[in-house]
């Protein structure tokens, strides 16, 4: 699995890229700094997993996800930052990152966290995981047969959002339009009384989760 490095600071980019290549299935196929050398990097080598830092000099790696759409090749975003999760977390997942991890995390839980992501799969923390736990209680406790109200269609909606997958993707899993896909999860937002697009995806990566055990 190829990795990306989009990090600003060469100390860190060195300790990862040593933490990174000490796994034989992973290697760090190059390294930026900035948003414009990400999206070169990205055009020229299509890695598998972008490692994103939220802070780039006087950039901000939101950027770079907001400009992927855009991008001829669309790779899975891990973000890796010195910022707690309940600041940026929720922006980086609903502009198409695939997982957010503190740069204090145990060097086992980052690379975890990377082949998660380069599976097809979103990482999530224990402690968002409890956060979106507790919506859904919740809301199970205001209206038990809120997933039932759902559509066939957006059911099939949440599970490929639980997969992984892209608003583009989706719309091309389903064969309709982008427009179409954001419509739909904008329905089941507002019948599972969820605030935002990260916590549907949250919603979607639980579920996904708990068919796996069942």
């Amino acid at each position: 699995m190829r990795i990306l490095l989009v990090e600003d600071h060469e100390v860190v980019r060195i300790g990862l890229r040593q933490l990174i290549d000490s796994h034989p299935d992973l290697t760090v196929c190059g390294e930026a700094t900035s948003v414009a050398a990400a999206r070169a990097a990205i055009d020229l080598l299509r890695p598998d997993v972008v490692l994103l830092d939220i802070t780039l000099g006087e950039e901000s790696g939101l950027d770079l996800l907001r400009g992927l759409e855009g991008l001829a090749y669309f790779p899975r975003v891990l973000v890796l930052s010195m910022f707690d999760e309940a600041l940026y977390a929720d922006d980086a997942l609903a502009l198409g990152a695939r997982g957010y991890t503190m740069k204090d995390v145990p060097p086992d839980d980052l690379i975890r966290a990377i082949r998660t992501v380069a599976s097809g799969a979103v990482h999530l923390s224990d402690r968002l995981t409890q956060r979106v736990m507790r919506r859904v209680a919740a809301g199970r406790e205001q209206g038990p047969a809120a997933h039932e109200a759902l559509t066939p269609r957006e059911q099939e909606v949440i599970v490929l959002l639980g997969e992984g997958r892209t608003t583009r993707e989706i719309a091309a899993h389903l064969g309709t339009a982008v427009k179409t896909v954001d419509s739909h999860k904008r329905n089941i937002c507002e019948k599972l009384g969820l605030d935002s697009a990260a916590e549907l995806l949250r919603y979607a990566v639980v579920n996904a989760q708990k068919r796996s055990r069942e």
